[in-house]
């Protein structure tokens, strides 16, 4: 499975769901990091991240996490 961050557009904030309570009722995707309630990480398949995206595009930003380093 493949990590995306989700976080809560700011001229949004306050009027709805945080990015944790956004994603929390999916049983397939899975939590990583949400100790910013705007932020998330999650590991999801990429069906589940299609569908989320599509239900929170005008409130949410989903996108894949960037992982770099140095070898």
């Amino acid at each position: 499975m493949a990590r995306y961050i989700i976080t809560t557009r700011r001229n949004a904030r306050g009027s709805v769901p945080s990015a944790r309570d956004a994603v929390a009722a999916d049983s397939r995707i899975k939590l990583v990091n949400s100790d910013d309630p705007q932020m998330v990480t999650v590991e999801a398949n990429e069906d589940a991240i299609d569908e989320l995206r599509g239900r929170l595009k005008n409130t949410h930003f989903v996108e894949p996490e960037m992982r770099r380093g140095l070898t």
